[in-house]
């Protein structure tokens, strides 16, 4: 590897001046770089003495203002109130956050480029105003105002137009009131800092001069304050140092030397410290290109563990540069074991810490807050169930917080009292807040509260990251306290959305030795920096260089015409960056992410592009070991255990349980399916339902029938007279019946529960389908109900290997009617479902995609009440619900492969050939022999609740 060229310098100024070493000052473009500057002067001196004087540039301009720099939380609400006082229908706060933080960039740029604002935000509508000198603008400068504003002015007016003529005649004066206001109180954002120096330097109130030597190294882009100071420093004896190379600085068509060239010319190198021709060198170049992010670090891995172990365990002289900084975590995680001490120079987004999701909880819950005209305070579940499922609130309430969701789950609370909530902490967490001033307090105390319980368990804490990142929020919020309290128009919704913005952005800095270890940097950070070993992720186009640069209320046209940064200026950046870090290095691998998804095309970097072709470079495609493995089919055999669980729905078994036909249409559908849910005891998923699913509609819809036709009955002498259903459509008893049962079932019981959203809705399509059932039924009235939502049991004769088994089979039958002496078995259905099916056999093949259980099961329930009701014909038939509103219901079954269309009139002549099939089912799933195996997969397995645990797709 080449010298770095921070050593080179350390070396020049030892032997230059290793006496005065002392009394020198130096300025740097970054902190970092002074910290290796630091580490190669210890060294290199070889007697004790004073270190020099380190400035990063930021530092020495903070240092040499008047003006204390200002506080950014600060600095934006101060700006909040000028504009609130400056206009007449201000926007919140949380909205204009964006917009103001694009004022501060901008009136940052404005000072610092010592930009004339008046004169830019002049609305020029008399172009002729052009052809009179404005403060020394060249013609360059003119042409560029020039086509901004007859391009503007062109055409027709419009309401975009006017709003931006609007927001320019404003920005000069929030600029202008914003400088005045922050002078007064000797504070100034950065960008005023630097004008200030330039002010008073051409007052001649600066002095620039210092007792030993004034190095300045390793800058790039200069804005116009920085020139302007560093002239004035140049004057009295400063010494200037870049970092560059011949291939890029000679050529005046290379971006990456566009600043440079007129850095060295006005301001001349004191000394040649190298041969600067870093880029000529031999090096060693891989690309690779790489389909995905995750692969991108995973491939990192594959690269460092090619190292020798002691080499990968100090590899400080390797760089990991992550040109997209969201690839931190992927990366952080991918690291081989032995990598040793790992220095990340970036911060670590609060958004992906435990911390934001708490605080996001919160903030949320604290929003949906609802307050009940009798005085209760409800909160809404999901907000509930993600604070008590927190791991922070697990780890504090350790056991309560599973018995409050358990009792949430079970009650169905859509809604939940504060009554619920006994313990401390629970009373801290949920409690209504009602101003700003009280949020924050609110969340203060919270955490606070979680700071002293987490103290000392590290196994949640992370190695003191999230410690980190209360303190960064704590210190937030007493930021915001001190603002908000002098500022009443702030409502808690309004901080609570700035909160959101202000946290979001937040970066926590992790703690680590930055002279060891290997190094995890962003592109920004590599300034003056030298590895043997650099690897840069995401060398895409639009990230490196990025695609495009912070929003701006200046026009592009605009900001050329007054020489402030343009995207142009930000490739020359970007390009210097990275082909400096190219200078001394001797390995360099550049990995791109070839997949095009959202935004991203998966186009490599144009400095790729550069590379490959100025050194005839390929572009490696890792393989990646990729196996299809293949998805065996689940099988569970018949077990002991499994065996004594079938037994009890043996006739003569304790338990009395029954086989029922949606069990057998489980078991015909899906063999394995039925061994989850009726062996293994597996049931659906518990969770909080907001609106009614189809099974409560069901149940509802069926309950609600049987309470409104068992009490005609009763009146009636078993008799469900016209007169009676009659009166039933055109009373509202229907309506409050089935209110009365809907919070039964779905708000089990609570009679605070009201009907609201998409549970109205549903309540309407119940009852329009329970007016239609009555109005179906007042056509065939009067009629005989025999029962309604009634047990019915009956045993079931199989052979499983020559022993003879009686089977208790059973189900709850929906209606059983009596119409001109036929009885009728009634079955509703309120989803999907028809009434006509091929033959009896494809009603007992689980394969048949289009198998209509339905129809199996009514025939089943005319098996089951054949013992009871012997020597009477019996006539199955659904009530379906989209067959209801047809023309001419009738609620038989249809088998299509019968003469006569097919109508099922009886059961009896099918019952001999039913009660087979049904036996052969019956049988196969009693014998040991044969296994419980997952059914082909088809669309059935979309709508499975198993689907996941057999590795299927499923539909949401």
């Amino acid at each position: 590897m080449m010298q770095p060229i921070l050593e080179t310098l350390a070396i020049h100024l030892v032997r230059s001046a290793s006496k005065e070493l002392g009394e020198t000052r130096i300025i740097l473009p970054n902190r970092r770089a002074g910290l290796f500057l630091q580490r190669h002067l210890t060294k290199h001196i070889t007697q004790t003495g004073w270190a020099p004087h380190i400035y990063a540039i930021s530092d020495f301009i903070d240092e040499s203002s008047r003006l204390e720099l200002v506080d950014p939380i600060e600095l934006f609400f101060t700006l909040y109130d000028i504009y609130h006082d400056s206009v007449d229908r201000p926007d919140s706060l949380d909205e204009f956050y964006l917009w103001g933080e694009m004022m501060l960039r901008d009136f940052d740029e404005l000072d610092k480029y010592l930009v004339d604002a008046e004169m830019l935000f002049s609305n020029i509508i008399d172009l002729k105003a052009l052809e009179e000198p404005m403060a020394g603008l060249e013609p360059e400068q003119l042409e560029f105002i020039r086509q901004f504003w007859t391009g503007f002015h062109s055409g027709d007016p419009t309401s975009e137009k006017e709003q931006f003529l609007k927001s320019w005649v404003l920005l000069p004066v929030l600029y202008s009131r914003l400088r005045s206001v922050l002078s007064d109180r000797g504070e100034g954002y950065q960008g005023m800092q630097y004008r200030e120096i330039v002010d008073r330097a051409e007052m001649g109130e600066m002095d620039y001069s210092w007792k030993g030597r004034t190095i300045i190294a390793g800058f790039n882009a200069l804005n116009q304050c920085e020139k302007r100071i560093f002239s004035g420093m140049q004057k009295h004896g400063a010494e200037f140092y870049w970092d560059h190379d011949h291939q890029y600085t000679d050529r005046a068509g290379k971006e990456a030397g566009r600043f440079l060239r007129d850095n060295m010319e006005q301001f001349p190198a004191a000394a040649v410290l190298e041969e600067f021709r870093g880029l000529d060198e031999e090096k060693e170049f891989r690309i690779f290109e790489l389909p995905t992010d995750v692969l991108q670090a995973k491939m990192v891995h594959r690269i460092l563990e090619s190292k020798e172990p002691e080499t990968l365990r100090e590899c400080t002289d390797t760089a990991l540069v992550l040109c997209d900084e969201e690839l931190l975590l992927p990366v952080m995680m991918s690291l081989p074991e032995g990598a040793g001490e790992i220095n990340v120079t970036m911060g670590y987004p609060m958004k992906n810490r435990p911390v934001y999701s708490f605080i996001d909880t919160l903030l949320r819950m604290q929003h949906n807050i609802r307050k009940t005209s009798d005085g209760k305070v409800l909160f809404y579940h999901k907000d509930v169930m993600a604070l008590l499922l927190h791991p922070y609130f697990r780890k504090m309430q350790d056991a309560s917080s599973e018995d409050l969701t358990r009792v949430i789950r079970h009650n169905n609370l859509v809604m939940v009292d504060r009554e619920m909530f006994s313990g401390e902490l629970e009373m801290a967490i949920f409690r209504p807040v009602e101003d700003a001033v009280g949020l924050l307090e609110y969340l203060k105390t919270l955490f606070n509260h979680i700071l002293e319980t987490l103290a000392g368990k590290e196994e949640l804490m992370q190695s003191a990251l999230d410690r980190e990142s209360i303190f960064q929020l704590l210190t937030h919020l007493n930021r915001l306290e001190t603002l908000v309290l002098v500022r009443p128009s702030i409502t808690a919704a309004i901080l609570e959305r700035l909160l959101r913005k202000l946290l979001g952005g937040l970066r926590i800095p992790f703690e680590g030795e930055p002279l060891s270890g290997l190094q995890l940097m962003g592109i920004l950070e590599t300034r003056l920096l030298d590895f043997r070993h650099v690897i840069l992720l995401s060398m895409n186009e639009e990230v490196m260089p990025a695609a495009h640069s912070a929003h701006s209320n200046i026009p592009y046209s605009l900001r050329l015409a007054f020489r402030m940064p343009a995207r142009e200026d930000m490739d020359a950046i970007y390009a210097y960056y990275f082909y400096r870090l190219l200078q001394r290095a001797e390995r360099v691998d550049l990995l791109f992410n070839s997949g095009s998804e959202g935004m991203r095309t998966g186009e490599m970097s144009r400095y790729l592009y550069q590379l490959i072709y100025s050194r005839k470079l390929e572009v490696t495609r890792p393989g990646l070991e990729v196996q299809a493995r293949e998805v065996l089919p689940l099988v569970v055999p018949h077990s002991p255990e499994a065996d004594r669980k079938l037994e009890r729905y043996l006739a003569d078994g304790e338990e009395g349980r029954y086989l029922s036909p949606s069990a057998v249409n489980t078991y015909i559908d899906c063999s394995l399916k039925f061994y989850l849910r009726y062996i293994a005891g597996i049931g659906e998923p518990d969770e909080i339902s907001e609106e009614i699913d189809a099974a409560g509609f069901g149940t509802v819809v069926h309950d609600t029938l049987k309470e409104l036709y068992s009490e005609i009955a009763a009146r009636n002498g078993k008799q469900v007279t016209r007169d009676e259903l009659s009166g039933l459509i055109d009373s509202v008893k229907p309506e409050e019946v089935l209110r009365r049962i809907f919070i039964k079932y779905h708000f089990k019981g609570r009679k605070s529960a009201v009907l609201e959203g998409r549970n109205i809705i549903i309540f309407r399509v119940m009852l329009r389908y329970l007016e239609k059932i009555v109005r179906t039924d007042l056509t065939i009235a009067p009629f005989e109900l025999v029962s309604a939502e009634n047990d019915y049991r009956r045993n079931l004769q199989i052979e499983v290997n020559q022993n003879k088994l009686k089977i208790r089979m059973g189900g709850k039958i929906d209606r059983i009617d009596r119409l001109n002496g036929l009885l009728r078995v009634i079955d509703y259905k309120t989803g999907h479902t028809s009434q006509r099916f091929s033959t009896l056999e494809s009603l007992f093949e689980g394969n048949y995609g289009s198998r209509n259980g339905a129809a199996m099961q009514t025939l089943f329930y005319a098996w089951l009440v054949g013992e009871d009701y012997a020597g009477e014909e019996v006539m199955p038939g659904l009530y379906a619900m989209k067959g209801l509103f047809e023309d001419q219901f009738d609620p038989a079954l249809n088998m299509t492969s019968l003469k006569k269309e097919g109508r099922i009139d009886s059961f009896s002549g099918l019952e001999d050939q039913f009660l087979q099939l049904l036996r052969e089912v019956v049988q196969q799933l009693f014998d040991p022999a044969v296994p419980f195996v997952q059914r082909e997969n088809d669309k059935k397995c979309s709508y499975c609740d198993f689907a996941s645990l057999c590795q299927r797709k499923t539909i949401e």
